[in-house]
């Protein structure tokens, strides 16, 4: 297997792999190991089943080419998102808040 050229649209389909742990609250995926990208990997298509035309297929207008742009275009994922990017938010504004009125310790010696 040859390693492929890292291009951004790869980078970024890697990293939403990588952080796929934080995306389903209700999914658990062990600790990822790993620093950097992997060199060696392959990507594929999945093929539909003629079967499963009615039941389990994704129509071909909600298809898309990268693993990002479907993660944008799943709106209850972005409703997620947005939530907990709020709450982080608001907790962290909150601990700066506490921060200024703390008392200073003085030095000694």
């Amino acid at each position: 297997m040859k390693a492929p050229e890292l291009t951004d649209e790869l980078k970024n389909d890697l990293k939403a792999l990588k952080m796929r742990a934080s995306m389903d609250p209700k999914r658990f995926y062990k600790k990822n190991d790993r620093d950097g990208f992997p060199k060696y990997f392959q990507i594929g298509t999945i093929v539909d089943n003629p079967a499963d035309f009615y039941h389990s297929r994704i129509p071909k207008k909600q298809r898309k080419r990268t693993i990002v742009e479907e993660l944008l275009a799943d709106s209850e994922f972005r409703r997620y998102n947005r939530r907990k990017y709020s709450e982080i938010m608001a907790e962290k504004a909150a601990n700066a808040a506490g921060k200024k009125f703390r008392k200073k310790k003085k030095f000694r010696n």
